[in-house]
């Protein structure tokens, strides 16, 4: 059950508003989708947040995609020793997202349960104040672009130690 922005603590309410947050995951399934020939997968979507929006996370990821996703996970091993606990506690915003993102028609979800985003030209603001705004929606494309060369999805999971 959602809890009523009323009720919400203005910090969480600001963080990890759907909006946001479904922007984040937008980005990512529209790279995704860009790079590779099959829609992005609904497991996956769990994922995002948790990389993305942990600063410690987004700070240590590469610059591009070149690097392999399982080569950078094992060197920033620690990084990774709660993520199963931090991709658990931030299902319900994902889902909150995803909610959002299908009502305002940003993406699609097939029969398959894989996802097609919309495909939107975001504006980038350009102010010095959005740095950190401007810095995830371009970690977001990145990861978009990561997993599009390593969709196995039960293998990325079982990399990042989260079982079902």
């Amino acid at each position: 059950m959602r809890t009523s922005w009323t009720e919400r603590n203005t910090i969480v309410a600001n963080l990890f508003n759907p909006a946001f947050c479904g922007e984040i995951i937008r980005l990512t399934i529209k790279e995704y989708n860009k790079h590779t020939n099959t829609q992005f997968p609904y497991a996956f979507t769990f994922l995002i947040l948790p990389i993305v929006l942990h600063k410690a996370t987004r700070d240590r990821m590469p610059r591009s995609a070149r690097t392999y996703f399982f080569v950078w996970v094992e060197k920033n091993d620690d990084l990774f020793f709660d993520f199963a606990k931090r991709t658990k506690s931030m299902v319900k915003y994902t889902k909150e997202a995803l909610s959002f993102l299908l009502t305002h028609n940003k993406i699609e979800i097939t029969e398959s349960t894989e996802i097609i985003a919309t495909v939107e030209k975001l504006k980038k603001i350009n102010k010095e104040d959005y740095q950190e705004y401007n810095e995830i929606l371009k970690k977001a494309e990145m990861l978009g672009k990561w997993l599009s060369s390593t969709s196995d999805v039960k293998s990325i999971y079982s990399f990042l130690r989260i079982t079902p």
